[in-house]
C-alpha cells in the first residue's frame, strides 16, 4: 500500500477521497489550512490510525516523501 498526501483534505472532495483511500488500505497524510475546508470534515478521519493531519499551507512545507500527490483545487 502507498502513503498518499492530499492537500485540501478538510474540503468535501479531499475528505471523501481520504476516506476511500484508507478503506482501500492506504495511509493518508492530509494537509489543509482551513481557508475553505472545515474541521468537521476531518473528524471521522482523525479517528483512523492510517490518517495523519498537518495544519499548514502546502506552499510553506518542506518537501515530503510521498508516492502520490493529489491536489484538490
Amino acid at each position: 500500500m502507498k502513503n498518499i498526501l492530499i492537500t485540501g483534505v478538510a474540503g468535501f472532495i479531499g475528505s471523501n477521497l481520504a476516506q476511500k483511500l484508507m478503506a482501500d488500505g492506504h495511509t493518508v497524510t492530509g494537509i489543509d489550512n482551513f481557508i475553505t475546508g472545515t474541521q468537521e470534515n476531518i473528524k471521522k478521519l482523525a479517528k483512523n490510525k492510517k490518517f495523519r493531519f498537518i495544519k499548514a499551507d502546502i506552499s510553506d512545507l518542506d518537501k515530503a516523501t510521498v508516492q502520490k500527490l493529489i491536489h484538490d483545487k
